[in-house]
C-alpha cells in the first residue's frame, strides 16, 4: 500500500465506525486492483504493438513474394512461346528463391509459410525449363511445352494466392481476439473505477460528517495518490511510444533497403554472367567487391531487424513441439550451396525424435548461423561435424548439439566476447572472411530465449567446437 493510501487510513482510524470501515475497504481493494489492472494493461499493450508490428513485416514479405511468384510466371508464359530466353527464367526463379528465403520479424521466412503444392508446383517448373535447351525454346517445342507447362503456372499462381488469403484469414483471427479482449479489459477496468469512485465517495461523506478535518487530511492523500499513479502511467505511455518509434524505425529501415539491395545484388549476379564486362580483369575485382559488400550489408540490415525483434520480445516461450533433428537437417539443406561452393563436407550423426519447446523458426537460425560460420572458417576439403545427443544430469534430460569445424580457430583471450554485438576475433581477415559481427550475438539471445546454454572450445589453427544444451520438452518421447 503507498505512503497515500495510509495516511489516508490513519487519518480516520479513531473515529470510523464499521460501515465506514467497510466501505473504505472495499475502496482500497478496488484501488489496489485498478492499479493491479492498470501495469497488467500496460505490459498488454506491449504485447499488442509486439502482435501489430509482426503483423506488418510477413504481410509485406507476403506482398514481395507474390509479386516476385507473378514475374516468374510471366518468364515462364513467355518462355514457353518463345518470347524469351531460358536464362531470363532462371533469372526470375533467383529472384524469386532469394525472397522466399528472406526471413521477417516474425522470425520465419517466406518459404516455410508456402506450403507443398507451391515448392511442387515451384520444382515442376524447374524441371520443364532444366530439360529444355538454352536460349530461345525453338517453336516446334512451344505445343508440348505448353501442354506440361501452363497447369503447373496456374497451379503456382494459385498457391501464391491462397498463401496471401491463408495470412489474411490468420490475421483477421488475431486482431478478432485482440479487439475482444480489449473489451474485455476496458469493462473490468471501468467496473473497477465505478466502484472505486462509488465506495469511495460513500466513505468520504460519512467519514466528513464525523470528522471534517480528518476527511480533509484523507482527501488530500488520496489525490497525492491519483496524481502519482497518473504521471507512473503516463511516464508509461512515453515509454511505449519511444520503443514502438524505435521499432517502426528500424522496420521501416530494413524494408527500404532489403528490396533495393536484393535488386542489386541480382543485378550484380547479371553482370557477373556477362563476359563482356568480366574479360577485364579490373571490371571483374569491382564486381566481386561489389556483390561481396552488398551481402554484407544485407546481412547486416537482417541482423539488426533480428536483433531488435529478440529485443522487444515479450512473453513466455511457445508451447510448440519442435524436432530438433528435423531442424537441423532443415538449416543444412540450405546451406548445401555453401558448403558446395566452399568445398567442404558434412558429417551428422543425430538422435532421432529429440524434442524440445521453442520457436522452429528460431532455431533455424540459429543452426544456420553456427554451421555458416564452421563452413566460412574450414579450409577447402575438410569437413564440419554435427551431432546431436541426449544427456541427462540427473534432474532433466538436455538436447546437446555438437558442432565442430577444422579450421583457423578462435585465441581464447577473444572467446569470452564472441557473443557480444559487432565483435569479430582478432585472427579474422575482414578481406577473405567478410561479416557483420551479429550473428553469434543472435545466437546467444535465440539459445537464452529457449532457456539454454552455449559453451565453446577453440584451438588456433585446429579447428572450433560450438556446444549447445536446450531443455528437452516435458512429456516428449525420445527413440534413439
Amino acid at each position: 500500500m503507498s505512503t497515500q493510501a495510509e495516511r489516508a487510513r490513519s487519518g480516520t482510524r479513531a473515529t470510523i465506525t464499521r460501515v465506514q470501515s467497510l466501505l473504505g475497504l472495499v475502496a482500497v481493494i478496488a484501488l489496489i486492483a485498478l492499479g493491479i489492472s492498470s501495469i497488467a494493461e500496460s505490459r498488454s499493450t506491449d504485447e499488442r504493438a509486439k502482435v501489430l508490428s509482426d503483423i506488418e513485416s510477413p504481410a509485406a514479405s507476403i506482398i514481395f513474394t507474390q509479386r516476385e511468384t507473378l514475374v516468374y510466371a510471366t518468364k515462364l508464359a513467355l518462355w514457353s512461346n518463345g518470347g524469351t530466353t531460358r536464362r531470363n527464367v532462371q533469372i526470375a526463379r533467383n529472384l524469386l528463391a532469394q525472397r522466399l528465403a528472406v526471413v521477417d520479424t516474425s522470425g520465419r521466412s517466406m518459404g516455410s509459410r508456402a506450403n507443398a503444392e507451391y515448392w511442387g508446383a515451384i520444382r515442376r517448373a524447374d524441371q520443364i525449363v532444366e530439360r529444355s535447351p538454352m536460349g530461345i525454346l525453338p517453336e516446334n517445342m512451344h505445343p508440348a511445352t505448353n501442354i506440361d507447362l501452363l497447369p503447373v503456372i496456374d497451379e503456382i499462381l494459385a498457391e501464391a494466392r491462397n498463401l496471401v488469403v491463408s495470412y489474411q484469414r490468420s490475421v483477421d483471427d488475431e486482431l478478432q481476439t485482440l479487439t475482444r479482449e480489449n473489451a474485455q479489459r476496458d469493462s473490468f477496468n471501468l467496473g473497477l473505477l465505478y466502484l472505486f469512485i462509488l465506495t469511495g465517495g460513500l466513505f468520504l461523506i460519512l467519514n466528513l460528517r464525523s470528522n471534517f478535518r480528518r476527511y480533509l487530511n484523507a482527501q488530500q492523500a488520496i489525490s497525492d495518490e491519483r496524481t502519482r499513479l497518473e504521471a507512473a502511467q503516463a511516464r508509461v505511455a512515453q515509454l511505449q511510444d519511444l520503443d514502438a518509434a524505435k521499432s517502426a524505425l528500424i522496420s521501416t529501415v530494413n524494408h527500404e533497403l532489403r528490396t533495393p539491395l536484393t535488386s542489386i545484388i541480382g543485378y550484380v549476379e547479371l553482370m557477373q554472367r556477362d563476359e563482356s564486362l568480366t574479360k577485364s580483369p579490373e571490371a571483374k575485382l569491382y564486381l566481386e567487391v561489389l556483390e561481396r559488400n552488398s551481402q554484407i550489408l544485407l546481412t547486416l540490415v537482417e541482423s539488426m531487424l533480428s536483433l531488435s525483434k529478440f529485443d522487444s520480445e515479450v512473453g513466455r516461450l511457445p508451447e510448440k513441439p519442435v524436432h530438433l533433428g528435423e531442424t537441423i537437417e532443415s538449416a543444412i539443406f540450405v546451406l548445401k550451396p555453401a558448403f558446395e561452393a566452399a568445398d567442404v563436407s558434412i558429417k551428422l550423426d543425430l538422435v532421432k525424435d529429440v524434442v524440445v519447446q521453442g520457436d522452429a523458426g528460431q532455431l533455424t537460425q540459429l543452426f544456420i548461423n553456427l554451421v555458416s560460420n564452421s563452413v566460412k572458417f574450414s579450409a577447402q576439403g575438410k569437413s564440419v561435424d554435427v551431432s546431436l545427443a541426449v544427456i541427462d544430469d540427473g534432474v532433466n534430460q538436455k538436447a546437446r548439439v555438437s558442432i565442430t569445424d577444422y579450421g583457423i580457430g578462435i585465441p581464447q583471450s577473444d572467446i569470452p566476447l564472441l557473443f557480444t554485438r559487432f565483435f569479430r576475433a582478432g585472427n579474422v581477415n575482414s578481406g577473405s572472411h567478410p561479416g557483420t559481427g551479429l550473428g553469434l550475438a543472435i545466437v546467444k539471445q535465440i539459445i537464452d530465449h529457449h532457456k539454454g546454454s552455449i559453451q565453446v572450445q577453440s584451438e588456433l589453427g585446429k579447428g572450433s567446437t560450438f556446444l549447445i544444451e536446450i531443455p528437452i520438452m516435458r512429456g516428449a518421447l525420445i527413440n534413439g
